[in-house]
C-alpha cells in the first residue's frame, strides 16, 4: 500500500512503512538540511504545499533566478493570452487554457495524497473558471501576472493542491536542475527521464517505477499555500480599512457568515475598483511565509527526526507475540503505547510536543507516535504495521501477515474536542454494531477541564447498555522545567 507519489500504480493516502530519501538512498539527512531541500517520504505525501508566492522570497539562487524567471514567463503568457482573446472559442482562449496547466504532479512526493493513478489532471471546468476571473481582472485594468497565485481567494475551488501542482508544472525544470546538481554532488544514483524532466539525471522513486523524485526548496513550502488558507487571508484582507468596511457593510455581524460568504463578499469588494483588488493583492503577497521548521507546529520535521535517530534505544521495548490474534494484537499495541507514555512522561519525549510554552498542533502527537510505534516495530521485528492519514489522525494497527484484524488507536489533545471525538467513536461502534473498541488516548498538554470526567461518565452509561467503548489512556504530555531550573 503506497502513497500519492503516482508511477503506474493505484496509490492511497496512508503512511505505512514511511522510507524517506535519505533511508533509501543512504545519505545523511543533515546533507538534505544543508542544501535547504525537504527529505521526501517515498511511499507516501508529505501534507507540505509550495506556495507560488513564496518563490521570490527563497533563498536557493535558481529558484531566485532560473524559477522566477520561468514562473513568471508562464503567467505572463497565460495573462497575455486571454488578454488577446475575445471569446472563449478563440484560439488565444484556448492558448491560455492550454497553457494553465493544473496536472498533478506527484515527483515531489506533496499535498493530501488520494486515491489516483498517474497523468491525472484537475476538471476542465476549474480551468475555466480560473481564465474567466483573470479575464474579469483585466477587463478591470489590472494585467498583473501576480494574480494566477491569488485565484485561491476568488475561485472556491482552487485549493492547495491545484496551486501547489500548477507552480511545480511551472517550476519543474529548474527543480529537476536542482534535484540532478543535489544527487551528483551527494553520488546518488540517477537516470535520464526524458524531455519531460529538460533530460536531467534524476534518482528513481522505487516505489513507483518510471517516475523520478524531484526534491523541493523547504523555503517554498506552506502547510497551506496563503491563498488558499482562509484564516489567514481573512486576517491579512481584513486589515484593509476600505475592504474591511466594504465587507461589513454586507454583513450585519460578518462575525455570523460562513466562510464560502466571506469570500464571495471579499472576491466581490476586490473586483469593485482597480484600486481595492492592488490593495489585496499587495497585501496578501507580501504577507506569506514558508513553513515556521523551529516551531513545527504539525511536527512534520520530528516525524522525520525520529524516522532517522539511532533506533537502538527502542530495542527491546516491544516483543513479537508467539501466535496472532484480537487477543495478542491489543497486547502489543498496548505495550507499545505503555512504551510511547514512559518516554513522554519519563523520557523527555514530552519536549517535541511543545515549542517554547505551546503546545504543538494534534497532529504533532499523531505523527509522533505513529513513528515512534515504526521504528518500535522494525527494530524489535514485531509484525505489526501502524498505518495512518500522511497528514496524521487514527493510528490502525494489524498483523502484517496471517490474522486480519485491526486495533485503531484515536489521539486527541487535552484542550481539543475530546468529549466530541469520544462520542463519535461510540456512535460508530453503535451503527455498525461491532464488538471489536479501539483505543482512545488523551495526550494532556492541559485544559483538560471536566472532559475526562465526562468521558468515563459516556464510557461506563454506554457499558451499563451492553456497548462497546474504547479503552480510556491518559498520557501527562504537560510542559516541565527544564533541569537547570528544577
Amino acid at each position: 500500500m503506497v502513497g500519492h507519489c503516482k508511477g503506474v500504480t493505484v496509490v492511497k493516502r496512508t503512511l505505512i512503512h514511511p522510507v524517506l530519501f535519505s533511508q533509501h538512498f543512504s545519505i545523511d539527512p543533515t546533507r538534505l538540511k544543508l542544501a535547504g531541500l525537504l527529505d521526501p517520504v517515498l511511499n507516501s505525501d508529505t501534507k507540505l504545499f509550495i506556495d507560488p508566492l513564496l518563490i521570490a522570497k527563497s533563498k536557493n539562487p535558481l529558484i531566485k533566478t532560473e524559477g522566477m524567471a520561468a514562473v513568471t514567463a508562464a503567467f505572463n503568457n497565460v495573462i497575455g493570452l486571454v488578454d488577446m482573446s475575445q471569446s472563449e472559442t478563440d484560439a488565444a482562449w484556448k492558448g491560455a487554457y492550454k497553457a494553465l496547466d493544473l496536472d498533478e504532479r506527484s515527483e515531489t512526493c506533496l499535498g493530501y495524497g488520494g486515491a489516483s493513478t498517474s497523468g491525472n489532471s484537475r476538471p476542465p471546468t476549474l480551468r475555466r473558471s480560473i481564465l474567466r476571473t483573470a479575464k474579469e481582472i483585466i477587463t478591470l485594468g489590472e494585467k498583473n501576472p501576480a494574480m494566477i497565485p491569488l485565484m485561491g481567494l476568488f475561485e472556491e475551488g482552487v485549493g492547495p493542491d491545484t496551486l501547489s501542482d500548477m507552480t511545480t508544472n511551472f517550476l519543474l525544470s529548474t527543480l529537476c536542475e536542482i534535484t540532478e546538481n543535489f544527487c551528483k554532488i551527494e553520488g546518488i544514483s540517477t537516470k535520464k527521464f526524458g524531455p519531460k524532466y529538460s533530460n536531467r539525471e534524476l534518482p528513481d522513486n522505487p516505489y513507483h517505477l518510471g517516475t523520478p523524485v524531484v526534491l523541493v526548496p523547504r523555503d517554498l513550502l506552506r502547510d497551506l499555500p496563503l491563498a488558499a488558507d482562509w484564516s489567514d487571508v481573512s486576517r491579512v484582507v481584513m486589515q484593509i480599512d476600505e475592504i474591511r468596511d466594504a465587507v461589513n457593510r454586507m454583513f450585519g455581524n460578518i462575525a455570523k457568515a460562513s466562510v464560502a460568504d466571506k469570500k464571495k463578499a471579499v472576491r466581490k469588494v476586490a473586483l469593485s475598483s482597480l484600486d481595492n483588488l492592488r490593495a489585496v493583492l499587495a497585501a496578501v503577497a507580501d504577507a506569506s511565509e514558508s513553513y515556521d521548521e523551529k516551531a513545527d507546529l504539525d511536527g512534520l520535521y520530528q516525524f522525520r527526526a525520529v524516522l532517522n535517530a539511532d533506533r537502538a534505544k527502542f530495542n527491546g521495548m516491544v516483543s513479537a507475540p508467539t501466535v496472532k490474534s484480537d487477543v495478542t494484537l491489543r497486547a502489543t499495541v498496548n505495550s507499545m503505547i505503555d512504551q510511547f507514555k514512559q518516554l513522554v512522561e519519563n523520557n523527555n519525549m514530552w519536549e517535541l510536543l511543545w515549542y517554547g510554552d505551546v503546545p504543538r498542533h494534534e497532529r504533532a502527537s499523531q505523527l509522533l507516535f505513529f513513528a515512534v510505534c515504526t521504528v518500535m516495530c522494525a527494530i524489535n521485528n514485531v509484525d505489526v504495521s501502524p498505518e495512518t492519514n500522511s497528514g496524521g489522525g487514527p493510528v490502525d494497527f494489524k498483523f502484517s501477515t496471517g490474522f486480519r484484524g485491526r486495533l485503531l488507536v484515536e489521539m486527541k489533545l487535552s484542550k481539543g474536542a475530546v468529549e466530541h471525538g469520544y462520542k463519535k467513536q461510540l456512535e460508530t461502534y453503535k451503527a455498525a454494531a461491532q464488538t471489536k473498541a479501539g483505543i482512545f488516548v488523551i495526550m494532556d498538554v492541559g485544559g483538560m477541564g471536566r472532559k475526562l470526567n465526562v468521558i468515563r461518565k459516556l464510557k461506563a452509561e454506554a457499558e451499563a447498555r451492553g456497548e462497546t467503548t474504547s479503552d480510556i489512556i491518559v498520557i501527562d504530555a504537560s510542559r516541565r522545567l527544564s533541569a537547570s531550573k528544577r
